[in-house]
Order: C-alpha cells, then sequence, then structure tokens
C-alpha cells in the first residue's frame, strides 16, 4: 500500500503552535491514523520521535525528516500552509484544518484541502478504493 507522511501539525489543533506546552490532539485524528493504519497505509509521523502528538496506534513508525521526492503514491498530510517538513515533489500533498481566508499573498496551493483528519483520511482511503 501507499506511504502516508503525517506532519504532527496534522494532528494537532488549529492554533495550537510551537509554544503550546501540551499540544491538544484534534478530536479524530487518532481515528483516522487508525484507519489507516487497519487499511494497510504505510503511515510515517515526521518529526525527531519525541513529537509523539498523543498516542497513537501501533504501526506508525517515525522518520525525522521529509524525503526530498515522494513516490506518485505516497501522500503527505500537513496542518502549516508554509510546512517546518517542506513541500516534497511528487506525492499527493493534503492542508488539513479549517480553511484560512486569503491575504494579501495567496496561500501556497496543495493538490488537497481538508477539514479535519478524519476528512484526509477519508479522502484518501476513497481515492485509494477508487484507483
Amino acid at each position: 500500500m501507499s506511504l502516508v507522511y503525517v506532519d504532527p501539525s496534522a494532528l494537532l489543533l488549529p492554533g495550537a503552535g510551537p509554544a503550546a506546552t501540551d499540544d491538544p490532539v484534534a478530536p479524530g485524528a487518532h481515528d483516522a491514523v487508525e484507519h489507516l493504519v487497519d487499511a494497510g497505509f504505510d503511515v510515517v509521523l515526521l518529526g525527531d520521535g519525541t513529537t509523539t502528538a498523543g498516542e497513537l496506534p501501533d504501526g506508525v513508525r517515525h522518520l525525522a525528516e521529509l524525503p526530498e521526492h515522494l513516490e506518485a503514491d505516497a501522500w503527505y498530510l500537513t496542518g502549516e500552509p508554509y510546512p517546518a517538513f517542506g513541500r516534497p515533489r511528487g506525492g499527493t500533498t493534503v492542508l488539513v484544518g479549517p480553511h484560512r481566508p486569503e491575504g494579501k499573498v495567496p496561500l501556497p496551493r496543495f493538490d488537497l484541502q481538508t477539514r479535519d483528519m478524519a476528512s484526509a483520511a477519508m479522502e484518501i482511503l476513497t481515492r485509494e478504493a477508487m484507483a
């Protein structure tokens, strides 16, 4: 199955920044990751391994950084328009979280935008089933 790279920001409530001492995991984020793992996806949480973003299901791997190039069937989920892990080439990029209004400078483009992690997981599962 496909690789799904998850930036920890995709699992957190909007507005929870690096200054937050207790990362509030978004409701349904754990279940969404669990559905992806149960469906056979290889889910990789990005970061140094100390960023757990709450308890994640067994089978979720950790990787320090995002590869520069993703395979065509890989997914990258992030909650930040300008992700700390950068923007990879290839794969499908998904911005997770509420729609942010455009300012003077428009937000960078993503392949998909979903309201939360559960919607992102459903989008991935649907597109993989239809492929």
